[in-house]
């Protein structure tokens, strides 16, 4: 008998799919995107249905002994990544931002010193 769990993460699951794939259709995320977060939940879905064959596997292949430590140690590192990625996304946006405003800044003084 499915626990409660089992039942609700998968239906969540499908509903962050599906956002997911609407945004996808609506040209807001890449296909990159969506298959990195299809792939995702596919992963979150499995570990709630198959917890200790998928957490078992997982920490004998990580060298971990409990498998809930192998499971907080591997969202740890995912966690990680995705913040590293965030944090050199984030530069990148402030640079071309710095870069936008510097060029409306100069057209704007251009154009002062065409119109006196």
């Amino acid at each position: 008998m499915p626990t409660t769990y089992q039942i609700l993460v998968p239906l969540i699951a499908l509903l962050f799919l599906g956002y997911t794939v609407t945004q996808h259709l609506r040209g807001r995320h890449t296909l990159g995107e969506l298959i990195f977060w299809g792939l995702f939940w596919v992963v979150v879905v499995a570990v709630a249905l198959f917890p200790d064959v998928i957490t078992d596997r997982l920490a004998k292949w990580l060298g971990i002994k409990s498998n809930v430590n192998a499971l907080i140690f591997l969202a740890l590192g995912v966690l990680f990544f995705l913040q590293f990625r965030l944090y050199f996304l984030l530069k990148r946006q402030n640079h071309i931002i710095t870069d936008l405003v510097r060029k409306v800044a100069l057209k704007e003084k251009e154009k002062e010193e065409q119109d006196p």
